[in-house]
């Protein structure tokens, strides 16, 4: 049987090939966007221009979530078991938290993550940056943790590390009442020891109703259940500065 050789494309004479820094900024932003972290590295080694859209794309980076870190670190759709706690992912979280300007994030979420030890995002922001995590995300105004387990004697932790923090999302089982106490084994009952002797109070903003893949949030006044009022108060408690506290009722 006769073989028929592979031929070269043969581009048309009159075809001409534009150069990378001729590309539009808004272009060459989206190609940046979409890269992984691997890929940033490799690409800001091509030209001047490439390079300084990447260091662009980093300064001007306000936002971090789980599911921009899986952008920029693609291996972790092949082991989503590392989403289980922080310690799990701590040199991607290490890597990306390097990259960013300190003071300049605005939203921080951790949906996704089941288990988040504070103290571990501290070692890790610290370990990349050579500066206190306060420093580092004294912008943060928005704290999303749905979906994610906390120890109850770290979220004075969370009021140290964001001075201007006036949002907060989680979910009603956020809070582990102490290291004795399974996940799985959380009920109100436990719940009441944590907050059995603080106060009420009706005059927080909150919802049952946040959606995953949204910002929208719909504030509820009236007919919240009494635990999640209680899970408010002991926010309030412990981070008296934050202005909103929103509960995902499906989380």
């Amino acid at each position: 049987m006769k073989q028929h050789s592979k031929s070269k494309r043969k581009w048309p004479i009159e075809e001409k090939f534009l150069n990378l820094n001729e590309l539009p900024s808004n272009v060459m932003r989206t190609i940046v966007e979409k890269m992984s972290v691997e890929e940033h590295a490799v690409f800001r080694g091509i030209c001047v221009y490439s390079h300084d859209e990447v260091e662009s794309y980093w300064r001007t980076q306000k936002t971090f979530s789980i599911s921009q870190l899986m952008n920029w670190f693609p291996s972790l759709h092949d082991s989503e078991w590392k989403l289980n706690s922080l310690s799990a992912i701590t040199h991607e979280l290490t890597s990306v938290f390097n990259l960013f300007k300190a003071g300049n994030m605005r939203k921080l979420s951790l949906h996704r993550v089941l288990s988040v030890n504070i103290k571990t995002l501290i070692r890790c922001i610290e370990s990349a940056t050579g500066d206190t995590a306060s420093v580092f995300l004294k912008n943060v105004v928005e704290l999303d943790l749905r979906g994610c387990f906390i120890p109850s004697d770290q979220f004075k932790l969370i009021d140290e590390l964001f001075p201007s923090l006036q949002t907060i999302i989680l979910h009603s089982n956020a809070i582990i009442p102490d290291r004795n106490t399974s996940v799985l084994s959380m009920n109100r009952d436990s719940y009441s020891l944590i907050f059995r002797k603080l106060t009420i109070k009706s005059k927080f903003e909150i919802t049952h109703h946040v959606d995953a893949f949204s910002s929208a949030k719909t504030t509820e006044c009236g007919n919240v259940p009494g635990i999640d009022m209680h899970l408010v108060s002991f926010i309030k408690e412990n981070v008296p500065d934050v202005k909103h506290i929103f509960i995902d009722f499906d989380s």
